[in-house]
């Protein structure tokens, strides 16, 4: 196979090809001491998948685009609020512009029950509403297919507080070091409807962006994504407003606020012959590290737009925001709360890049590609997101060091993967798919570029998909489809075994005397190909369900190149008696 992602011979490379050098030594060492079965297994899937979660009368509200819902498309979202930090409180409204896709007198949007609302206003109309969990029905005057129409939604309330943020939402009333408050809210699964009324579907993103003013304490500053456009004051209630907007499309959970005593921490990314500005926002007393330790963005954005196209954020702005929490991709104002440190991050899997990134940012700054630009049709396909944010780190371990050190990136990685549900689970549920969305989406990535087994193919599939698909909503489906299209290969029974079951194949096989047995233990009409090493020679195999055999010298030594695919291995003496049979 040949590798092209990396040009060793570049002069620009020559630093990083003595690094990569280093690493890859010691890492021979380290794994000549280490078993390969501690190292480099997955969890053995059990018999039966567990079951997804229950669904709920809330996730069923939540999760399927009922009529009341694909009635209309949203344009535009307006949100007005005002957050009183002492009482973890938030009063305002939220203006929804739209355009009715059908005729309708009743339509569905989202807000937290526990959330009051005090009205709901079209033409100058209080319109009846019913509440059934987190939904609310709206009854409206005739609204005829084609017409565009704005309304209004006033609320308040104490939003849920995160109790484990980003894995739980909610707000984070937290204080900083100088015990001032500390601000910020994350909601990805849970839902923006936690703080703010709204159709609350990953399918639906305002098709011209949204306008968020927020009113705060006045020695607070409130950073929200896109640019900032205005700032005043109410001097007599000691209180400032910041409104900032957004001109593009954005999911409904990355519209984010976070408060505190930020200060700006300018810099500026050379692309394409233009200037763009990186507006990061840091505590005060972080502005020196952060001026230090964001230059690495630029890197970071500069690997993105080579191998996955665009930023397609410009006119709103790329900037890292400082939180308390871990970090989220808060489109345009990607939160961070790692360590400062590319070695030591508050979390020990953002540390394990050899020091070459801090993987919160870079895992974070993805996901402004992989989930923000191309979106996960339903939650269900989470591993879009995910999977090829995870994959995406591989691909810049080995832009920076190499094929080798990649690999041991992902055979480190491989680690965590618990097979114990499908990646890809129940659609119209509000069903997140996490869990093995992360490691074993980005390792079945690695086995199709080996499948495919032509790096020139394969990263063209990969960029060219992302470009086509910018701004847009796809599913597992469209990705297959996509393959298949630049490939002319029926990928659908790998497609179906990698994501829709939870178990990796198993490749069974056997050596005895001059001949070395094999099958998979999958999916009917399972025939993925993979390579194996005969006597250090590469050697392309195709097992299928039935035993097959390949004739070798006696004592040859085979090792399945079980670093390129995610499967597992189990030698099966057996094999020779179905052979016979």
């Amino acid at each position: 196979m040949k590798f092209q992602l990396y040009n060793y011979y570049h002069p620009n490379n020559i630093i990083k090809l003595i690094r990569s050098f280093c690493i890859q030594f010691i890492l021979l060492i380290t794994i000549g001491c280490n078993s390969e079965q501690n190292r480099e297994t997955m969890a053995m899937p059990p018999d039966e998948p567990e079951s997804f979660p229950k669904l709920t009368e809330r996730n069923r509200l939540l999760g399927d685009l009922l009529p009341e819902r694909t009635c209309y498309d949203v344009k535009h979202y307006m949100i007005n609020m005002d957050i009183d930090v002492d009482k973890k409180y938030i009063k305002g409204f939220v203006d929804i512009s739209a355009s009715a896709e059908e005729n309708f007198t009743s339509l569905q949007f989202d807000l937290a029950r526990k959330m009051k609302l005090n009205g709901v206003y079209y033409l100058d109309q209080n319109l009846k509403t019913a509440r059934k969990k987190d939904a609310v029905f709206v009854e409206f005057p005739d609204v005829k297919k084609g017409d565009n129409f704005t309304f209004r939604i006033e609320y308040e309330g104490r939003p849920l507080e995160a109790k484990r943020p980003p894995w739980d939402g909610g707000f984070v009333w937290e204080k900083d070091k100088k015990g001032r408050p500390y601000v910020s809210v994350a909601c990805e699964g849970d839902g923006a409807g936690l703080w703010w009324p709204l159709k609350d579907h990953i399918a639906d993103e305002p098709d011209d962006g949204a306008t968020m003013t927020f009113t705060v304490p006045e020695e607070l500053f409130c950073v929200s994504n896109g640019r900032l456009l205005d700032i005043s004051s109410d001097i007599k209630n000691k209180k400032k407003s910041y409104t900032w907007s957004v001109n593009n499309p954005i999911n409904n959970y990355n519209i984010s606020v976070q408060l505190g005593h930020y200060v700006s921490v300018l810099d500026t990314i050379n692309r394409n012959g233009q200037t763009d500005t990186l507006n990061h926002y840091v505590l005060d007393y972080h502005e020196e590290v952060a001026r230090n330790h964001f230059k690495q963005a630029k890197k970071v954005i500069h690997f993105f737009e080579k191998y996955f196209g665009d930023y397609q954020w410009w006119d709103d702005g790329y900037k890292l925001v400082e939180v308390s929490y871990l970090g989220m991709e808060h489109q345009s104002a990607v939160t961070y709360g790692n360590n400062w440190d590319n070695w030591r991050g508050t979390r020990s899997w953002t540390s394990k890049y050899y020091g070459i990134v801090d993987g919160l940012l870079f895992h974070e700054t993805a996901h402004e590609w992989w989930g923000n630009s191309i979106t996960a049709i339903d939650p269900a396909h989470m591993w879009i997101h995910e999977g090829m944010a995870v994959y995406s780190e591989a691909m810049f371990i080995e832009d920076q060091l190499g094929y080798n050190v990649m690999v041991d990136f992902l055979l480190d990685k491989r680690k965590g993967i618990r097979n114990k549900l499908p990646i890809v689970g129940p659609r119209n549920q509000n069903y997140w798919a996490f869990g093995d969305s992360y490691i074993k989406g980005a390792w079945i990535m690695h086995t199709l570029r080996h499948v495919i087994d032509d790096d020139q193919i394969w990263f063209n599939i990969l960029k060219s998909f992302a470009v086509d698909n910018a701004k847009g909503h796809v599913s597992t489906e469209d990705f297959l489809n996509y393959v298949i299209n630049h490939t002319g290969y029926n990928y659908q029974i790998i497609f179906y075994q990698y994501f829709y079951t939870h178990k990796p194949p198993t490749l069974e096989y056997y050596q005895d005397g001059t001949q070395f047995f094999y099958l998979w233990d999958a999916v009917s009409g399972f025939n993925m190909p993979i390579d194996i090493n005969v006597n250090g020679v590469e050697r392309r195999i195709v097992p299928t369900k039935d035993v097959q055999e390949i004739e070798i010298s006696e004592f040859s030594v085979i090792r399945v190149r079980d670093w390129e695919f995610l499967m597992i291995l189990k030698n099966n003496p057996d094999l020779i008696k179905k052979d016979a049979s």
